[in-house]
This record gives structure tokens, C-alpha cells and sequence, in this order.
């Protein structure tokens, strides 16, 4: 009898670690650093992308593009952005998928980059979901 009701809540526990690893957001992993190599480098490196469509973008704040990939079919992606040449000012570094957005704020001052400390992830409520109940 001990053996039945252990396996019952064994299974009950598994469900309920499924159902809520179904519910989490986005894995996505993002690293933004600056590039040892120089002062205008931004050195980007994502994980866990889970072959799924990521967007990524660079914009100032007036929403002009300065950079822009789609990448699919991957579970990482890195890449060195060179930002000189590129006016003074604060710029966006967006990536999105369809389940999460990550947004991280770039400042460029006399040809110096700055990677503010402030990051944001964004992770859209799913239709018809209370965010403060979670149902």
C-alpha cells in the first residue's frame, strides 16, 4: 500500500513539474559585453534559442535601424557589432522571440561605448491570462 501511494504522488509531483516548465518563459539566453578589442565593439552571444526565430536589432532612439538579423533554425548565435562611425547617443539592442523580448540600452559618447547595466525581458501575457492570478 506504502509502494501504491508513494508512486501516486511520484506522479502527481511529475505532472505538476511539467505543467509548470510548459508555462515558463522563454530559456533564452543573452550576454551583451563590450569588446576588449576596442571601444566600439559590442560582443553579442545568445543560447538556448531553441531553433526558434529571433529578431535582432539595433535602433537609436528615434526607431532608426542601424543593424539588423534574423536568425532560425540555430540554438546560438554570436556576433561582433562594430558601432563606429555611428552618431553619439543612447541605442537599443533588441532581441525577440515569439515568447520573450530582451532589451538592453547602449550609450555611445565620444566614440566610447557604454553597455548600460539595466537589462529588460519582456515575456507577453498568453490570451485570455491574468498576469496578477497567473490563470
Amino acid at each position: 500500500m506504502k509502494k501504491q501511494i508513494k508512486l501516486i504522488v511520484a506522479m502527481l509531483l511529475l505532472g505538476a513539474v511539467a505543467t509548470f516548465a510548459n508555462q515558463m518563459p522563454s530559456k533564452l539566453l543573452v550576454n551583451i559585453e563590450k569588446s576588449a578589442e576596442n571601444n566600439t565593439s559590442l560582443d553579442l552571444r545568445l543560447a538556448n534559442l531553441e531553433k526558434k526565430g529571433t529578431l535582432i536589432l539595433l535602433q537609436d532612439v528615434s526607431g532608426n535601424n542601424w543593424f539588423s538579423q534574423y536568425v532560425s533554425r540555430k540554438n546560438g548565435f554570436a556576433k561582433r557589432l562594430n558601432l563606429k562611425g555611428m552618431p553619439d547617443g543612447t541605442y537599443t539592442l533588441t532581441i525577440s522571440q515569439k515568447d520573450a523580448t530582451v532589451i538592453q540600452a547602449l550609450r555611445l559618447s565620444n566614440g566610447v561605448l557604454e553597455v548600460l547595466k539595466h537589462q529588460k525581458m519582456e515575456v507577453p501575457a498568453k490570451k485570455g491570462e491574468d498576469l496578477v492570478k497567473g490563470k
